[in-house]
């Protein structure tokens, strides 16, 4: 029995190849697009998935896709956007646009599929968006106050550097706290991390 439908969009055809395999074996549906135009253009002929797409493609971008499914009433649909390049602006912009979560190539195949299986428990539910946000608030609150600190520099995108400056700590110091937060919240990068603080009201100023 299939884990679910899984839709993967990539201008690289060795990692269209690499991901189908992954994903193939971990027992989901798979099927792959070498572009995003032409996964709009089968859009109306598929049924619900979750959408995994890289950022950078020449003919339209990951992000720009995630807006046309939204604009499509298809804001429900979970969309994992892959990127070799994640930084905490783009991650913050994946999100907004309405993606779950962004990954950081390479990526680790048990973490997609973790991701993917969490992207569909989220929105199988009527209140999967409420849930999420419920989820990412509950993470960051798990987080010291010192942790804290250090994440508000972090998603902001500063350095180990200009964080450890402000705060009057070692850079050292700041990436162990870094370590930590990574452990405490289970985000991968702090790409990852940025989208959760957006998720659970970091920006907003919930978690102030």
């Amino acid at each position: 029995m299939s884990r679910g439908r899984v839709f993967v969009i990539d201008d690289d055809t060795a990692v269209l190849a690499s991901l189908e395999a992954v994903l193939d074996v971990a027992g989901f549906d798979v099927t792959i697009f070498r572009s995003s135009r032409a996964f709009l253009g089968a859009l109306d002929e598929v049924g619900f998935g979750c959408v995994v797409t890289d950022v950078r493609m020449p003919d339209l971008s990951g992000l720009a896709l995630v807006e046309r499914l939204t604009a499509s009433g298809r804001r429900h649909w979970p969309v994992i956007v892959i990127s070799g390049h994640a930084d905490v602006p783009m991650a913050v912009a994946a999100m907004k646009a309405g993606a779950c979560t962004v990954l950081e190539k390479p990526i680790s195949p048990p973490a997609l599929v973790e991701m993917i299986d969490a992207a569909f428990a989220a929105r199988s539910s009527v209140s999967g968006p409420a849930t999420e946000d419920a989820d990412a608030a509950a993470r960051l609150g798990s987080l010291s106050r010192r942790e804290r600190e250090v994440l508000s520099h972090l998603v902001n995108g500063a350095s180990s550097k200009v964080a450890a400056l402000v705060l009057g700590i070692s850079p050292r110091t700041v990436d162990v706290f870094r370590g930590n937060i990574l452990r405490k919240t289970r985000a991968p990068n702090v790409a990852a991390l940025a989208t959760l603080a957006a998720k659970g009201g970091w920006f907003s100023g919930a978690l102030q």
